[in-house]
């Protein structure tokens, strides 16, 4: 992915040069505030407003979807788009706006006094703006192979509206299940992305180049089932038969998928391994999701494989490695912090969720301490990259 737009904006400081740069700011300083928060409340019973507005557990969950997922989406999209249409996908101005939208959404439910109608509409607004923002480029250029990434992006908006109508309707449960199915869908963009790109940076990033193997009838199977396995999974969760078959053919096809990919020379690159082992917790978390068939208590367990193990992973591997080569830097000398901030991610899911299967761990301790792991993952991650993101490219190319 390397950035050949010669009409990008230059400037002696670089961080609405490119859409990574301040949307992985934020889902930096996102992943570390909001977890944060999440464990006062949890731990010491710190009471935020904006709590009043969401309850405690859907503000949790929606800020991780809407909030820090959303901002690591928008930052990907902004920046691939360029390479993928030879088109700018934002200005300066444009992006700064973008990201204190993005900003306002976090903090606007904990402005007192605010009307519940007002949080609503600043929330839903940057998926709103970000539609408009990828989809202007993909017309302009006819890239209709990424036409559906302008569907995708707004399904997420109509969901998110969706979910503000029924928490000012005072539909909680609805809020919290239309907040996971956007889950469940993010999980198909991953998916997706990464057939596209994780045997390229498998093959491409270790010191002896390979060929990872590439099923033609696993990468046709692979997006169908995932979505009848989403829609059972949502609206027929009580026909354990349907989506437990489903997610016994995911399994199968991963497993496929991620053993083609793999070569013994990726332990020696981070910014390799931790696309193998995010999306190793993808293939962990539909085992626990299965499992749930004869033990419907371990969901909350397998939810946060999925969360934290394949999309926390994922995210955080595939910012470090777009920030640095985006900004002109050598991949192949990523930084050293890389590999303790990805085993800070790895204990963080397996404290979460294997530790209190096996009854080592309380699951509140669990969480607590998971909480934290991931909390300190974020600060050397986004403390490390702070040049990376305000500096302009290290080459002297604009972007």
């Amino acid at each position: 992915m390397i950035n050949t737009q010669s009409d990008l904006p230059r400037s002696h400081y670089g961080l609405f040069a490119l859409g990574f740069r301040p949307l992985f700011l934020m889902a930096g300083l996102g992943g570390f505030g909001l977890i944060l928060a999440w464990l006062l409340f949890q731990h010491h019973g710190v009471i935020f407003s904006g709590l009043s507005y969401y309850t405690p557990n859907l503000w949790h969950a929606h800020e991780m979807v809407f909030g820090y997922t959303m901002a690591v989406i928008g930052g990907f999209l902004l920046t691939a788009i360029v390479n993928w249409t030879r088109r700018p996908t934002s200005t300066p101005l444009s992006l700064a706006a973008l990201t204190c939208v993005w900003l306002l959404g976090r903090v606007v439910a904990f402005v007192p006094g605010l009307p519940d109608w007002l949080i609503a509409c600043v929330d839903v607004l940057f998926l709103v703006m970000l539609t408009v923002m990828i989809a202007i480029p993909l017309i302009q250029a006819g890239n209709k192979r990424n036409y559906f990434m302008i569907g995708l992006v707004s399904l997420f908006a109509f969901i998110n509206i969706s979910v503000h109508v029924a928490i000012l309707s005072g539909e909680y449960a609805w809020a919290r299940a239309l907040t996971n199915f956007v889950l469940f869908w993010v999980l198909l963009l991953i998916i997706v992305m990464a057939g596209r790109v994780f045997p390229m940076f498998s093959q491409n990033g270790v010191p002896e180049r390979y060929v990872a193997k590439r099923y033609k009838m696993i990468e046709l199977l692979i997006p169908p089932v995932m979505i009848a396995w989403i829609f059972a999974l949502s609206l027929a969760p009580q026909i354990n038969w349907l989506w437990g078959g489903l997610t016994l053919i995911n399994i199968i096809l991963h497993s496929i998928r991620l053993f083609g990919w793999y070569n013994h020379q990726i332990w020696l690159k981070p910014l390799v391994w931790v696309l193998h082992i995010g999306y190793a917790m993808l293939i962990v978390g539909f085992m626990m999701m299965f499992a749930m068939i004869f033990k419907p208590g371990i969901y909350y367990l397998a939810m946060h494989v999925l969360t934290i193990g394949c999309l926390g992973i994922i995210t955080v591997g595939m910012m470090t490695r777009v920030s640095y080569g985006h900004s002109g830097r050598n991949l192949n000398k990523p930084p050293k912090v890389l590999a303790p901030i990805f085993i800070l991610m790895v204990l963080a899911v397996v404290v979460r969720s294997v530790l209190p299967l096996f009854g080592v761990m309380s699951y509140f301790n669990g969480m607590l301490i998971s909480g934290g792991l991931w909390a300190l993952a974020f600060l050397l991650f986004t403390l490390r990259y702070l040049p990376v993101w305000f500096k302009p490219r290290a080459d002297g190319q604009p972007g």
